[in-house]
């Protein structure tokens, strides 16, 4: 069982000194990263999505790789005995694993990928954005940071309905630097290089960015400092345009010359309340210098003897734990194995039920925090899910799944999802999204922007971090003198963290060992997805990589389930049938709707990088 500490935040609100951290490395392991553009040993290119990155290999100019350490190519699944990274962006990737090459570790790559997505994925996350992070020690200790936005002192209840009204105080830069003074082994101005150049220089345009940009190009054209990211007369973005935003490098300069301190002080602090004023927002310097970056109050379960480890609210971890904890009680009350497609469905029922719970009070945080993760309540969602819903009976009871009478003509779902799918008896068939069977792109309802990624040094520190703007493209609102966009308010609280659904997890095998880290992006697709990785490969033995790639499921309402219909992945043939056979509203979905999941697993001898299949990532460490 690990140990679980729960520490104070620095004095000073971003991070200790350097001086009072006692793992602080030689100073020969702070190499520059390069102040130039990533150069790649082959064509650096960035893939639609579903079909992955080329195989490329990453350097920065000025770089030094640790004597004999390479980096391995960049792909969606990736292998190393050195560490490994896997992120949503293949130029993040790159800048990961060439900081682990050069000697830095988990949290020093942690850091220098944090900053590169604030520019190649602009739309998912961003120095205006919030971030929730868990990190595991080598030596055991489980500490987690609460990056979220924070809502501004002045905001009057009833206002934000749009653009600035709706921005909040960023967190990400005091989580990054948080993480960087507590557990980095570099300084802040090398790992901030990359992102500084991407921005100044430019990059290749990902497929799945021009979409998003393309697709919020009417909303960003109402403000003027949001025209970076939009074509002029216009025109659409395309897959591969080189994309440049010098006045977001502007930003990132100052951070590595002053500090990550100046974000928050000074003229930049000064540019965004000077902003607001001007345009009915409510973040002022007093906000921003107020803001500190706080210690999580950490959550731990388990799941078939495993430990699984994440943060409590304003993040969702705790749902996590909770649906595991309650499915491995339903799964035990069987008098046989679940099929894949029974375990998912009790997986989704217990999936609800947590979901549901993630905001329930019970008592102060920590008394909540224990009786949602404690096998106690998990037994009593159990126990409801048994009595409640029909459906779940029959999978309890596999003799009782197929019910006699069905007919063998193709039923509802041929019609929703395309498919010749015979059988039709209880089920109701619904389309649950507008957009053609096939489609990876989900409903613009839908919007979410969310990034995760997941490092391991070959030390054994874990950095597991998801940082978001909520929905993609956040506010839409970036300030003309800073380029940023600002994340999307929450809640209406002053002075509040609301609570959001990312739910960054580190899983530990029955001795304690690491056994894989991970999270994913999409609004409450996070907690489903990440829930059903751990289910697949805990539960039921698969490796990372096929966990990851199993078809998924994602509960709505009472008794709608959105259920994957394809083209990345997709449930049987036979399972169709069979859905049609309970007492469930079933809305097939394409793969895109899904939770996007980025992690790293150890395998007892090597560290596996596994990338979202359903979209655009990828992973890759060094190679000694």
């Amino acid at each position: 069982m690990a140990s679980v500490h729960s520490l104070q935040p620095p004095a000073s609100g971003h991070g200790s000194s350097r001086a009072d951290r006692a793992s602080v490395r030689p100073s020969h392991h702070r190499r520059h990263l390069g102040v130039a553009v990533l150069l790649f040993a082959v064509t650096w290119g960035c893939s639609s999505g579903g079909e992955g990155p080329p195989a490329t290999s990453a350097v920065a100019p000025g770089m030094t790789a640790t004597p004999g350490v390479a980096v391995a190519p960049v792909t969606q699944v990736a292998r190393s005995t050195g560490g490994m990274v896997s992120t949503a962006s293949v130029p993040a990737t790159a800048v990961g694993a060439s900081v682990l090459a050069a000697g830095g570790n988990a949290a020093d790559a942690a850091v220098a990928i944090g900053f590169v997505l604030s520019v190649t994925e602009a739309s998912m996350s961003g120095i205006g954005g919030r971030s929730a992070i868990i990190v595991r020690t080598p030596d055991g200790e489980v500490y987690g940071i609460d990056g979220l936005n924070q809502v501004p002192a002045g905001f009057s209840e009833g206002e934000g309905a749009e653009g600035y009204e709706r921005a909040t105080v960023p967190g990400v830069p005091a989580a990054l630097e948080h993480l960087r003074s507590r557990f980095g082994s570099w300084e802040s101005a090398p790992l901030l290089e990359p992102a500084v150049a991407l921005a100044r220089d430019g990059f290749p345009l990902a497929g799945g960015e021009a979409r998003r940009w393309n697709g919020a190009a009417e909303e960003l054209a109402a403000f003027p400092g949001s025209a970076p990211y939009i074509q002029p007369e216009g025109r659409e973005w395309q897959e591969g345009d080189h994309v440049r935003l010098p006045v977001k490098a502007r930003v990132l300069e100052t951070l590595a010359i002053e500090g990550i301190e100046a974000f928050y002080h000074g003229w930049i602090a000064d540019s965004i309340q000077a902003d607001m004023e001007r345009s009915g927002g409510f973040v002022t310097r007093g906000d921003m210098e107020a803001y500190r970056a706080l210690t999580a109050l950490p959550v731990e379960g388990t799941y078939r003897s495993h430990t699984v480890l994440s943060n409590f609210r304003p993040a969702s971890g705790h749902a996590v734990i909770q649906a595991l904890q309650t499915v491995e009680q339903l799964e035990e009350g069987r008098s046989a194995p679940a099929s894949r497609l029974h375990g998912a469905l009790l997986l989704g029922e217990s999936l609800r039920h947590a979901i549901e719970d993630r905001n329930r009070v019970m008592g102060d945080e920590a008394s909540s925090a224990r009786h949602l993760t404690s096998p106690e309540y998990a037994q009593e969602r159990a126990t409801e899910i048994r009595r409640s819903r029909s459906f779940a009976a029959a999978v309890l009871a596999p003799d009782q799944a197929v019910p006699a009478g069905r007919t063998t003509a193709p039923g509802p779902a041929a019609t929703a999802t395309g498919h010749a799918l015979p059988g039709a008896y209880r089920a109701s068939f619904v389309p649950a999204l507008r957009y053609a069977p096939g489609t990876l792109v989900t409903d613009p309802s839908d919007r979410e922007a969310t990034t995760h990624f997941t490092v391991v040094d070959a030390d054994g520190m874990v950095v597991s971090v998801t940082q978001s703007l909520g929905p993609s493209l956040g506010t839409r609102v970036a300030s003309p003198s800073l380029g940023f966009l600002y994340a999307t308010r929450l809640g209406t609280e002053p002075g509040s963290r609301p609570s959001s659904t990312i739910s960054p997890t580190i899983v530990l095998d029955p001795t304690g060992n690491f056994l894989m880290a991970l999270g994913g992006a999409g609004d409450a697709r996070i907690i489903s997805a990440v829930t059903q990785v751990i289910h697949a490969a805990v539960g039921r033995g698969l490796s990372l990589e096929a966990a990851v790639a199993e078809p998924r499921m994602h509960p709505l309402d009472e008794d709608e389930m959105r259920v994957e219909e394809g083209p990345i992945s997709t449930w049987s043939a036979a399972e169709w049938d069979e859905l049609e056979g309970m007492d469930l509203q079933v809305a097939p979905s394409p793969s895109g709707y899904f939770g996007r999941v980025h992690a790293v697993g150890w395998d007892g001898s090597l560290f596996l990088g596994v990338a979202e299949p359903r979209w655009e990532g990828s992973a890759a460490g060094p190679q000694p």
